[in-house]
């Protein structure tokens, strides 16, 4: 995997968020990124490093990113990518639709991510209501 296929992936991922709510969403979306630790899952040396630099609570809450941002962060170590993303749309604006990649802290190689059947891993369209 390379950023260019990361980011065809995570546009694929927001075509099928876009039929779910009827909506257009895209490379115009603002994106809230939510790190998920995992219950019992140990990180290794390059997960621990990203999330003490990057990913972690300090840096990210409150923050919106565009679309370049997000592939840069969540790509920045390819082909290791999350473990798993899901991608749900949280707030509809005028200017652009808000959409949250809750995302796994394990960064592995492409055989590994999670989500293969959706034919984009590691990404997972999800279905939420909105608040």
């Amino acid at each position: 995997m390379n950023l260019q296929s990361f980011k065809e992936y995570l546009l694929t991922t927001l075509d099928e968020l876009s039929s779910y709510h009827n909506k257009v969403i895209g490379e115009n979306s603002k994106f809230i990124i939510t790190p998920v630790e995992e219950r019992g899952k140990s990180l290794n040396s390059t997960d621990e490093y990203l999330f003490r630099g990057m990913l972690n609570s300090k840096n990210l809450d409150g923050r919106e990113f565009d679309i370049d941002s997000v592939v840069k962060m969540l790509g920045c170590r390819v082909p290791l990518c999350p473990l798993w993303i899901k991608v749900s749309l949280k707030e509809i604006r005028t200017e652009e639709p808000v959409i949250e990649l809750e995302t796994s802290l394990r960064f592995r190689k492409p055989s590994l991510l999670q989500n293969q059947e959706t034919g984009h891993p590691p990404f997972m369209a999800v279905l939420k209501s909105l608040n």
